[in-house]
């Protein structure tokens, strides 16, 4: 009895520091000290869940080990409740103000991979009829006309034309569909910053002549092949796998895809600081975690993500392979009041559609 106490209360250590660790290892900038960091906050929601459930089981074993524990989440508080936030109460729109809601959905090119006979149409845009946000902002879009293959009919196209009078495609794969006044911005990028990754801006018009910049956003993926999302599956099932291939195949490539998105971070605070403005909205797929190192410095910049504002509990975004991570965000700056943000659960796409509802002040 004595020697299990002894290995819970070196376990309890053990998880405390591994806890503060990936808590805050998003501060740690990918460009001057390597992509090798940037794996440690996608690590984070699965230490927190096992702190956790270490924390309940100490309760049996060792009073020291409660201790530790819940002074390791009290020091990584913050990080926590970006993961997994407590907000019990719903906030309410100021007086006389006007709200909206804002999709973001990436729509993995509004592919769906069912029988070519099946009549019913493309289940995502449903939802989008559905749902009627006022703006949306699609990632991985590379249509919207009447496809078969997509399973796109001409109903649904007609019926997004004339809901939403302004629908804008950039050049690479994302899409905005708005009921207000858009103008897009046309942005100079250098193929080092956003190689692999995509960025739309737009300057929209609300009523009453106020404006926001929203910025759509896709940055860099984790670029697995099959074969590594092959070996991430086998280590979640707890097979034995050779190190050298763990280390080539997904650990250098996490890396490299953390010092992109770390660049591509900067690059966009460069055309927010050009292009922002006071009230700035930036959305979609940051292929990240709510601790990574470009939530962190947009932070910084003075964004806030409504998830943390608003929402309760964890939440995911991403529905494939065993990526049970919450990749998409919503973030804003200004004169917004986030009111509520809700995460769809269609699985039509790799992505669940996220849908952020704002009062917008004067």
């Amino acid at each position: 009895m004595r020697l299990m106490r002894a290995l819970m209360l070196i376990l309890s250590i053990v998880a405390a520091v591994a806890l503060f660790g990936t808590a805050y290892a998003g501060n740690i900038s990918p460009l001057k000290h390597g992509g090798l960091y940037g794996i440690l906050p996608l690590c984070f929601p699965f230490v927190l869940y096992c702190s956790a459930a270490l924390l309940v089981l100490q309760i049996w074993w060792h009073w020291r080990g409660v201790v530790i524990i819940a002074l390791g989440l009290l020091a990584s508080a913050g990080p926590v409740l970006q993961v997994c936030p407590l907000n019990l109460s719903t906030p309410k729109a100021p007086e006389d103000s006007d709200t909206f809601k804002l999709m973001t959905y990436n729509v993995f090119h509004l592919y769906e991979p069912r029988d070519s006979t099946d009549t019913v149409p493309n289940r995502m845009l449903d939802y989008v009829i559905e749902t009627d946000p006022d703006i949306v902002c699609f990632q991985e879009a590379i249509t919207l006309s009447a496809q078969k293959h997509y399973f796109i009919t001409t109903e649904q196209v007609q019926t997004l034309h004339s809901r939403y009078p302004y629908i804008i495609k950039s050049a690479g794969q994302q899409m905005i569909m708005s009921k207000y006044p858009v103008q897009p911005i046309h942005l100079t990028l250098t193929p080092e910053e956003f190689q692999n990754a995509e960025l739309a801006a737009y300057r929209i018009s609300f009523p009453g002549g106020r404006q926001a910049t929203l910025f759509n956003v896709h940055l860099q993926s984790l670029g697995l092949r099959q074969e590594d999302r092959e070996l991430y599956r086998n280590l979640t099932d707890l097979q034995r796998e050779n190190l050298g291939a763990i280390k080539e195949q997904l650990i250098s490539k996490l890396s490299f895809a953390n010092v992109e998105r770390a660049r591509q971070t900067q690059a966009l605070l460069r055309l927010i600081r050009h292009y922002g403005g006071p009230n700035v909205l930036i959305c979609g797929d940051f292929n990240d975690v709510a601790t990574c190192y470009a939530l962190r410095t947009l932070e910084d910049a003075g964004f806030s993500s409504a998830y943390a504002q608003l929402g309760f509990g964890p939440m995911i975004t991403y529905n494939s392979g065993r990526f049970y991570f919450c990749i998409d965000h919503v973030l804003y700056r200004g004169a917004f009041t986030p009111l509520d943000i809700k995460k769809g659960n269609l699985r039509a796409s790799d992505h669940y559609p996220l849908t952020a509802t704002f009062a917008l002040g004067n």
